[in-house]
């Protein structure tokens, strides 16, 4: 029988599933949970060995001769210290060493109690990875601890091999029911690397057979042409439905490029139908996160991350399948080991709605300007956007496909937008558009005396005194009672800094000097920066998205009537 306890369950699962068999014990009781689970499976064979160095070593032996991962697991304290020694002798001879070493909870490090130091951070500079595991409360702590237990498993063998180091807590270790009759199926992340032989090819195309395929299509700032051309033939075999957003770049043929008002105006009744078998990332970050995370939340769709990523991205919980080689080649092997083409209208299901939403018609407000310029850029140009609500918005509005679309959305921060659209433009012949609220371009100001700024920038600032993204009141709410520590409303303008740079500034405050401001960032004839500052009541700007989805939304009255009752029973 094993211990009732979540965290031993999934590491002893997944030591199961990663093969690794051989466990080297050294006595004492902070992990008798583990063991004594370990020694219920007669899988894993184990080895007891008293002293802890010795016990470590003599599991590099074991390794030597099997050329196998081993594990060594010890009680907590000095014991853990001992295993120094051989850990730094795995690390330079590459020998795949599993460190399990026990400990007690956290937070009473350094509170004066028994056998307890800094266990976690003791090997950081001789491991390949390094780990502690969650104590076991909550769904969201056991698939963090799922998680964290694969990537370290997988980090054994990958890039070269070499010793992991995983810390276990434990509330404590007397008293544990070992009631439980067989181990959960831990979900197990399985790591693909080149090369891999044409039955593999042939196994991996053939899960994918008559099921509901999504590609997820995140930030790409280069030309990604090849991958395109591979993507669309790998598509139409598979009947793909490709989702992304401005920072894709991407204009693949199955491509979703309105993906965030698509979500947001899908009906009930469509939503359970278009719920993928397997959904397919690349890239990096992209802006429908949320409502794709919400969206996939409860469903059981497999995940399959490809490309050249050092971690494991699970956003989705259900990540099963690593694919570490190139985008293009993956697709094209899928594509070569199809044996007949799917069926089906997945992807014109998606398009279906996808056509609905219409230009944002508004009245005047931030929303309004933005999609005046983005409607008009010409082809060729590159845009970059500000973070917060200025990317937000953009993602409703289509683009010419020439036109290259960046964003700092690695994490999201608005303290260099504007510098990065400096740079961007600074070796380019291109015009270069960016667009901002005052929170991101106040913050970023000095770059504008940068030497090397392009005379063909063009910058369209929206301010509206205050972050409008940071406010989540209700309508009635007054401007003057929400939190200016939050949105830090500034009452600046940009006129007499940008004019004493060089810069034609312009300003805007209704439609008609919105369409003029537009008209003359557009003029290309014009041999310096241009600014635009659109002057917007924040009362009308923090609703501008919300108004223009609830304009988009395709269910009748009875049916939004129908879905809040729902909601409200539910709750």
């Amino acid at each position: 029988m094993f211990v009732n306890d979540k965290m031993v369950l999934q590491l002893v699962a997944l030591l199961k599933k990663f093969q690794i068999k051989k466990i080297v014990v050294s006595p004492g009781s902070r992990h008798n949970k583990l063991v004594n689970s370990l020694q219920a499976d007669n899988y894993f064979k184990l080895y007891l060995v008293v002293d802890e160095r010795s016990a470590a070593f003599f599991a590099l032996g074991l390794i030597q001769e099997c050329g196998e991962p081993v594990a060594v697991t010890c009680s907590s304290g000095t014991a853990c210290m001992n295993y120094g020694s051989a850990i730094v002798e795995a690390f330079y001879q590459r020998l795949p060493l599993l460190v399990l070493s026990s400990d007690r909870v956290p937070e009473l490090l350094n509170q004066c109690e028994d056998q307890m130091y800094d266990q976690a951070s003791t090997f950081i500079n001789c491991t390949k990875y390094h780990s502690q595991l969650p104590v076991i409360d909550t769904p969201r702590d056991e698939w963090y601890c799922n998680r964290i237990i694969n990537e370290a498993l997988i980090e054994l063998n990958h890039h070269g091999r070499g010793p992991v180091h995983i810390n276990i807590p434990f509330a404590a270790h007397h008293g544990a029911n070992y009631d439980v009759e067989s181990l959960p199926d831990a979900r197990k992340i399985t790591l693909h690397q080149l090369p891999m032989s044409s039955s593999e090819w042939k196994t991996i195309s053939a899960r994918l057979k008559g099921k509901k395929v999504m590609v997820v299509w995140g930030q790409a700032v280069y030309p990604l042409k090849e991958v395109e051309k591979a993507e669309n033939t790998f598509a139409e075999k598979y009947n793909v439905a490709v989702l992304t957003d401005k920072m894709s770049n991407c204009h693949a043929k199955n491509a979703i490029i309105n993906t965030t008002i698509t979500m947001s105006i899908m009906k009930d009744n469509q939503a359970p139908a278009l719920q993928p078998d397997v959904v397919i990332s690349i890239g990096a970050n992209y802006i429908f996160n949320n409502e794709l995370k919400r969206y996939l939340k409860n469903g059981k769709a497999e995940h399959w991350q490809v490309g050249y990523e050092d971690k494991v991205c699970d956003p989705f919980h259900t990540l099963t399948d690593i694919f570490e080689m190139p985008e293009t080649y993956f697709f094209n092997m899928l594509s070569e080991n199809c044996e007949s083409k799917t069926n089906g209208s997945y992807f014109v299901e998606w398009k279906a709605i996808a056509d609905i939403p219409t230009l944002p018609q508004m009245q005047y407000c931030e929303l309004y300007a933005i999609t005046k310029l983005m409607s008009q850029l010409p082809a060729n140009c590159d845009l970059q956007l500000a973070n917060s609500q200025t990317i937000r918005m953009a993602h409703y509005i289509p683009i010419k496909e020439s036109i290259r679309v960046n964003c700092n959305r690695g994490v999201n921060g608005i303290d260099g937008s504007m510098s990065t659209a400096v740079g961007f433009g600074a070796d380019s012949n291109k015009p270069i558009f960016y667009i901002t609220g005052e929170l991101s371009f106040f913050y970023d100001m000095n770059c504008l005396s940068i030497r090397h700024l392009s005379n063909k920038t063009r910058i369209l600032l929206i301010n509206n005194q205050g972050g409008a993204v940071m406010y989540d009141q209700p309508r009635n709410t007054p401007v003057e009672g929400l939190p200016i520590y939050l949105a830090a409303g500034e009452t600046k303008t940009a006129k007499g800094w940008v004019e004493s740079l060089g810069f034609k500034y312009l300003s805007a405050k209704n439609k008609e000097e919105v369409d003029a401001g537009v008209n003359v960032l557009l003029d290309e004839s014009i041999n310096q920066p241009v600014l635009l500052e659109v002057f917007t009541n924040l009362s009308e700007d923090r609703y501008c998205i919300g108004d223009y989805i609830h304009s988009q939304d395709q269910r009748s009255f009875g049916e939004k009537v129908s879905g809040r009752l729902s909601r409200m029973f539910k709750k």
